[in-house]
């Protein structure tokens, strides 16, 4: 019983990390990534489809669909023959433009950096996304229309990029780029990030924080660090 117990103590754990490179319901898609790993891939028409950390696409190339399971990806269709992105909440329509979707349990983001692209919810209603917007996409359509900040997209050439942003959302969204637990003090949510990071060396991001911004980073093992 003892054995049975300390082996259950050291799957749990284990299993959990696992879980997390690679959830349960990507390890069937068709192209995936690892948290923290990042892919790209050429196009036959010279356009590209980039996964970002922790992601998942099933692609079916004869029909030109490309189905977003999870994570995040950015399509470039540089020319007029359309693909297709498939997500949880509806369809996009892509040709001559270059977009982000980011899809994580029932958020879905749709962003478009050039070009514009038409979006088909799970009611059948069209809408269009036009160059320099961003908008949610749920189970009630397309929601409204925002500009954003391209550089918030940096991840697609490796980079985490904050202006004047709190450092709470910033450790937020870095978590993603980290295997493991990540776990900081309340205290430091309100502090000011600004800067470009780049995504290879997330122990790096946290010391150079750490530095500038003058919290502790206690490292209990690469996989469990608390800020402090």
């Amino acid at each position: 019983m003892l054995k049975r117990a300390l082996g259950l103590a050291a799957w749990v754990p284990t299993a959990w990390l696992i879980s997390r490179q690679l959830p349960i319901e990507a390890w069937r898609a068709d192209l995936h990534t690892a948290t923290g790993e990042r892919k790209r891939i050429g196009l036959a028409d010279g356009g590209s489809l980039q996964l970002n950390t922790a992601t998942a696409v099933d692609v079916d190339l004869a029909q030109r669909r490309v189905t977003l399971v999870d994570g995040e990806l950015a399509l470039n269709v540089p020319g007029a023959t359309a693909m297709s992105v498939q997500t949880r909440y509806g369809e996009l329509n892509v040709s001559q433009a270059d977009l982000c979707v980011r899809q994580q349990g029932a958020d879905c983001r749709v962003s478009v950096l050039k070009g514009i692209v038409q979006v088909r919810d799970l009611n059948g209603r069209m809408a269009t996304l036009q160059s320099g917007q961003r908008a949610p996409l749920n189970a009630s359509g397309l929601g409204p229309r925002m500009a954003f900040d391209v550089s918030q997209l940096g991840w697609r050439e490796g980079v985490l990029t904050a202006q004047n942003q709190p450092l709470g959302d910033f450790l937020r969204e870095l978590e993603r780029y980290r295997p493991g637990v990540l776990r900081w003090d309340s205290r430091l949510e309100g502090l000011r990030v600004s800067g470009s990071f780049r995504l290879d060396d997330t122990d790096r991001i946290l010391q150079l924080l750490a530095s500038s911004l003058g919290f502790e980073v206690r490292a209990r093992t690469r996989y469990w660090v608390t800020l402090s």
